[in-house]
Order: structure tokens, then sequence, then C-alpha cells
């Protein structure tokens, strides 16, 4: 039977109806922990129940993400937005899911040597599964949480404490490097009907690669924001520029840059779409039910008309997160830099609600109504009809261009950094008197992937820019704030407590800089 761990003891799944032809993500309630490894059929039980947790896994960051965010203005979230500590408290984040997913990974690693019949392929696709939703647990956990728990394995109960942030971010490399390792590139992963898989959920030597290079970035830039002398930053970077260059040259699987913002857009808004630039994604499921959601909560926050065609041109100060018109000509100062008028409507044209002229978001062109016959319109807008487009082929170029950057190969940092541009339109760096390579990479993953995915909190993180491009708070925060866990997510209460708030793990103590708030 499937043992237990603390800080989280795990029930048994409950109403899990997920599906989809692709993904297959709904657990089969007949097949009990004690025989879920049997046959490849029963094993690929377990491999179903971590793509279900890896398809919720950023519930888990919802505050950072909110954070990190470019906009002028939210519906709900200005406190949080501003570092408020008993709002981010309040807001309960809590990384069960991820852990969840973690024990279901480390579950199917001890046990998938009682499967019957298993040929190293298929040996290989479940376990390097496995290793990959580790390593983006980790992952994860390390850059929102920072420090984290590392459980040793599924089979017994026992009582964890922190781990350093270092060592959450290794084990994440650990697990990845493993799913490297034992993945084809994602043209070549079979399913257990022997069939193609269509959806870049399901993890493949690119995706393990996208990984591998985020985690080292993280490690390399972490030990220079907090100072730790004992990690070579340096040797961090140059193990990010070796995985983000495998992807780049095609040495772990086939993907390009697609022609134009345009056609970016097109691809975005098409889930079913085979988008070449994709790399690795959570799947949006429409077949979960009724009241299914992308799981893209970022391009869900800046939803509005006209993609929302239940609301009018008026209703603009009523999407959760809003973006000025002179913001976005700010982003893009480059009069032809595509980006401007593929990711924003009309964005040469004034765009007035309540006397603020804003900017219109356009990177995500379609949507889902549910039927609703009490409203006007006889329906009411679901969700963005998107995947989360996670990592694609740009965040490598410009990742490895900021690593290169930091290791002083600048010549070949500028040749990545154009490549975006030119894809866009754009005037090559130096442009308009550019003299900080550093800023100019950090604003163009801002230009690249506004409205898209959480990328721009750890963006700041990586590069310093706390004070710079945070607001509020943030940019009060002193050293030792920032020592003390300030910017990363509290500890959840759930990791120390029960509900009745009975202490179940005493090992666990919350952060500094949060527990001064927590009273």
């Amino acid at each position: 039977m499937k043992q237990q761990f603390l800080p989280y003891i795990f029930s048994a799944f409950l109403g899990l109806g997920l599906v989809s032809c692709d993904l297959d993500l709904t657990p089969e309630n007949a097949i009990t922990y004690s025989n879920a490894f049997a046959t490849e059929s029963e094993l690929n039980t377990t491999t179903i129940t971590i793509h279900f947790y890896l398809n919720n896994a950023m519930d888990a960051v919802r505050p950072i993400t909110k954070v990190g965010l470019l906009a002028d203005e939210s519906q709900f979230d200005d406190q949080i937005r501003q570092g408020n500590p008993r709002t981010i408290i309040e807001s309960s984040p809590d990384w069960v899911g991820l852990y969840r997913m973690i024990f279901e990974s480390n579950l199917l690693l001890e046990n998938i040597g009682s499967t019957k019949g298993l040929t190293q392929d298929r040996y290989n696709y479940h376990a390097g599964q496995a290793h990959f939703a580790l390593g983006f647990g980790y992952l994860q956990l390390a850059r929102a949480y920072g420090k984290a728990v590392i459980p040793l394995d599924a089979k017994e109960i026992r009582v964890y404490s922190l781990s350093s942030q270092q060592e959450v971010i290794d084990a994440g490399i650990r697990h990845a490097e493993q799913a490297y390792n034992m993945l084809p590139i994602f043209s070549k992963v079979r399913n257990t009907a022997g069939a193609s898989v269509t959806s870049k959920q399901y993890a493949a030597k690119g995706s393990a690669a996208a990984l591998l290079a985020h985690l080292y970035a993280w490690k390399g830039s972490m030990a220079e924001l907090y100072g730790e002398s004992s990690v070579d930053a340096k040797a961090a970077y140059e193990k990010s520029v070796e995985y983000a260059t495998h992807l780049i040259n095609g040495e772990a699987g086939t993907y390009s840059l697609v022609e134009s913002p345009e056609a970016l857009c097109e691809l975005l808004s098409n889930p079913s779409a085979n988008n070449p630039e994709e790399i690795f994604s959570l799947v949006y499921d429409k077949s979960r039910g009724n009241e299914s959601t992308t799981k893209n909560d970022v391009a869900t926050f800046y939803a509005t008309w006209p993609v929302n065609d239940t609301k009018l041109e008026g209703d603009l100060a009523q999407a959760d997160y809003r973006l000025y018109r002179s913001t976005v000509n700010k982003l893009y100062p480059d009069a032809t830099d595509l980006r401007r008028t593929a990711f924003f409507y009309k964005q040469d044209e004034p765009h007035m609600a309540g006397g603020t002229d804003y900017a219109v978001p356009y990177k995500f062109r379609k949507s889902v109504y549910t039927i609703d016959q009490s409203s006007e319109a006889g329906k009411y807008f679901l969700s963005i009809d998107a995947n989360y487009v996670y990592w694609r082929l740009a965040d490598l170029y410009l990742l490895r261009a900021e690593c290169l950057n930091k290791l002083g190969r600048t010549a070949e940092a500028i040749a990545d950094l154009n490549v975006i541009r030119a894809r866009a339109g754009a005037a090559a760096y130096p442009a308009n008197g550019e003299t900080d390579l550093k800023r100019a990479i950090f604003h163009e993953r801002e230009r690249e992937f506004v409205l898209e995915n959480d990328s721009r909190y750890y963006d700041i993180l990586r590069n310093g820019y706390v004070k710079t491009d945070l607001t509020g708070k943030w940019t009060t925060l002193t050293k030792q704030d920032i020592a003390d866990g300030a910017l990363n997510l509290p500890v959840p209460y759930g990791a120390q407590r029960d509900k009745d708030g009975k202490v179940i793990n005493g090992l666990i103590l919350q952060r500094p800089y949060w527990h001064r708030y927590s009273n």
C-alpha cells in the first residue's frame, strides 16, 4: 500500500475526473495502491496521476506570479503586488500539490521494478516522466519558496526539516539529468498504446534540457544574490548555456522559432496546433467538464475585450490586470517591433475607459464560454482557449544570452539577443544608445513573454533588479530581510500544523522574515 510522509499525509484521490485523448489524466479508482505496479497498464495509473498533479503545478506559486507581472493596475491584488507581508500570508500559498506530485513520482520510481515485461524503452518512458516531474517540482519550490522539504522516499512516515535552496536546486538537477538521459526526443515519445504523443506536457529530452538550463541559471544567480561563495556560479552558468545550446542546435529535439510575432499569437491561440517553438506546456483539457479552464493564469488575468466578446471597450478597466497604452509604447521603443501590434490590439489607437487610455491584450485570441441564459449575451466567459506554453525556444535563446553575458561572453550574448529581435523586426543591439547589455536582455524577455507566463519575477531575482523593477515594500527590503526569506513565499501553514492548529512537524520553522508578521 502507498505509504505517506510528513509534512503532508496524502489521502486517496477523490473525484479526479480528468480525461484527455492524449494525456489520459484520470486516475483509475479501481486500481489500489498495493497492486498498481504489476503490469504497464497498472503502472501507467501512477504516471497518469503524476501528470494530473503536474498539470496543476502552478497553483502552488500563484502569489509569486502575481507579484512579478508587468501591470499598471490590478483589480484585486494591489497589496500582494506591493509586498504587504500580511496580505501575502493571508493569500495562503500552499505547496501541497507539488508534494503530491513528488510523492507519486517517488512512489513510481521505487516500485517500477515490480512491473513485469517492461522493455528498457518503456521503463525509461515511465521513469523519465517521474524524474522530470521531480525536477520541475523542485525548480518551482526552489524559486518560489527557497527552502523546502526534500523527501527521501515514499515508503514511510517521517518528519522532515527544510533543506537549503541550493540543496533543493541540486535535487532538481539530479532528477532532471536522469530525465534527460532516459527520455528520447519528443517525436519519438510513445504512450502505452505505442502511439506518438502530441501533447508537450509529456516530458522528452527537449523539455528536460529546458528544465536543466533553468535550474542551473537559478543555481548560479541565487549563489550570487545570497553571496554563497561555496557555489561556483560561473560553472552553473556554463551548464545552463550547455543545455540551452543542446536545444538551440537541435541536439535535444527539433524546435524552431516561428516566422513572426503574428504567427506566434495564432499558434498560442490554438491549443491543438503543432507549434515548432513549443518545448513544454501544461495542457488545457476541456474534457474535464463544463467549468474547465486553461492552466495559464497569466493569460486569463489580462483577458478582456475584444477577445472576451461579452465585454465592451468601455469595460477595459474591469480586467484583472491592466496596462496603459503609454506603458506598452515605452516597452517597445522601436516602432518597427512587430510584437507591439501583434501582442496588443490596435496599439496605435487610443482605447479609453474611465478616462484612462489602456493597452488591449491580444496575444491570445480565442475564448471559451459556457451557457448562461440569465445574461444578455446568453453566455459567460470561462477561459482563454490556450495551453500554458511554459517554455518555448525564444526563452532558451534569451536565457542563454543572459548566462553568456554573466560569463563575459558578450559577443555571443548579443548574437542570441539579436536573433529574437530580428524575428520581431526590431533594431539590433545596441539600438537607441543602449549600453547595458544585462538590462537589454532583461527587457527583451519582458517584451517577448508579456501577458504569457510567470517568468518576470524570476527574471527580476536572477538579475538583482528587486529594488528597480518591483514596487512598494519590495523596494525597501534590507539585505537581512532578503537573507531571512523575504523574496520567497512563507512556509505554508499546513507544513507545520494540521487543520485544527496542532503541530505536526516541529522541525519546520517559518522563515524569519515571515515569522515577524505571522501573529
